[in-house]
């Protein structure tokens, strides 16, 4: 009886599961080293949070006068941009779908040939609204249209002008498109460009009008 008990519990014992093999063996969900196993966690679609930072050069061009003045002026000035961005993504159908979001930016110009004075602006936190499409796990392209407003600092006008530098704050429009390539499961270097235009008009002082062109590129971060 002795024997039979006392091999009873040798078999028990062997077939019990090992609690340190089996954490060696047992393997995470998604692996990040593995791009090919993305698609257990990505599923298709990149969903919901999605936080960027990049940096990139404008280009601008200014028209305006003044309302008591018949004369129209242009100057054009070139730049550096940081912006700031997050956006939310939901699917509509298989890989396509839209994104609500919102972004603020720094912009720094020097001053050009017939611009005495130089440019800061800051843009104000507006909204972002578009399409995007995931090509693959790796590859998404999106395009939308931000509102919003710019304030500017000290805008150097041309030298024929008595006021030299002015502050306003001004309604924006911007169309952009991007690309985002992920290197990682969740993190991605963006390309980004960006049109923008400026208007500023009140019933009793200076019109200006802002065109702009832009290319940045960023780091984005999507919280899976």
């Amino acid at each position: 009886m002795t024997r039979v008990l006392f091999v009873l519990l040798i078999l028990g014992w062997a077939m019990m599961p090992s609690g340190g093999n089996a954490q060696e063996v047992a393997e995470p969900l998604v692996r990040p080293e593995l791009p090919k196993e993305w698609s257990r966690a990505v599923r298709g679609f990149r969903r919901e949070h999605n936080f960027s930072v990049s940096y990139g050069l404008v280009t601008s061009r200014w028209k305006g006068h003044l309302t008591d003045d018949a004369n129209i002026f242009s100057f054009s000035n070139e730049g550096h941009q940081a912006r700031i961005s997050y956006s939310f993504h939901l699917p509509l159908m298989g890989r396509f779908g839209y994104y609500l979001g919102t972004q603020t930016s720094v912009l720094v110009a020097a001053s050009s040939r017939d611009s005495k004075g130089g440019e800061i602006s800051y843009g104000l936190p507006g909204l972002n609204v578009g399409v995007i499409l995931n090509l693959s796990d790796r590859v998404r392209v999106a395009s939308g249209l931000e509102l919003g407003w710019h304030r500017i600092e000290k805008l150097g006008l041309p030298e024929s002008f008595e006021r030299k530098r002015i502050s306003v704050t001004g309604e924006t429009r911007t169309w952009n498109g991007q690309v985002d390539y992920f290197y990682e499961l969740s993190w991605a270097v963006q390309l980004t460009y960006e049109a923008s235009e400026l208007n500023y008009a009140p019933a009793e002082s200076l019109s200006l009008h802002k065109v702009s062109r832009s290319w940045s590129l960023g780091i984005l971060k999507h919280l899976i």
